[in-house]
């Protein structure tokens, strides 16, 4: 009987566990997506899952699962993107020290340590509030599109031709 009762238990909190994560009909939820803030001198990157429900943008915090920020579609005045390349020093470096051991890996290293990578960055601004997101990539291509969707504000690329 006992056991009964702990497997009821654990099968009540697994579904109370998995509703609490599901989304309101017609939400869209978008994850690898970091909202820079800052903390005094410093910069602080905080991992949020960005949510559109049929009338706000809300940014959760992933770790804490709390509201970090909301607006309505409506306070939402511009939206820009641009993007940062950044070379690959650390994976060059850490493939030239294992080529000491295994010399041919040194003809991946070269390339490696010469190619960059990009940051993808989103500045969404209201009246009184801003947020600066860092997109990743494979979410870039479907975060940005559904963010003009939903708010109906096109996206200013800045820079170079995106």
């Amino acid at each position: 009987m006992k056991k009964l009762h702990c497997s009821i238990a654990i099968i009540l909190l697994a579904c109370l566990s998995v509703s609490a994560t599901q989304l309101p009909a017609g939400a869209e939820r978008f994850d690898n997506i970091e909202l820079i803030q800052s903390n005094g001198d410093n910069l602080r990157e905080t991992g949020v899952l960005v949510e559109f429900t049929d009338t706000t943008l809300r940014v959760i915090s992933r770790s804490k699962r709390q509201v970090l920020k909301e607006w309505t579609y409506a306070e939402i005045q511009s939206a820009e993107y641009s993007y940062t390349k950044n070379p690959r020093w650390k994976t060059g470096l850490g493939l030239s020290a294992a080529a000491l051991l295994f010399p041919p890996l040194l003809f991946v290293t070269v390339p490696i340590g010469f190619t960059k990578h990009r940051r993808h960055w989103v500045t969404i601004r209201t009246e009184n509030d801003y947020g600066v997101f860092k997109v990743g990539k494979g979410v870039r291509k479907v975060f940005m599109p559904a963010f003009e969707t939903r708010t109906s504000i096109q996206i200013q690329g800045l820079g170079e031709a995106k």
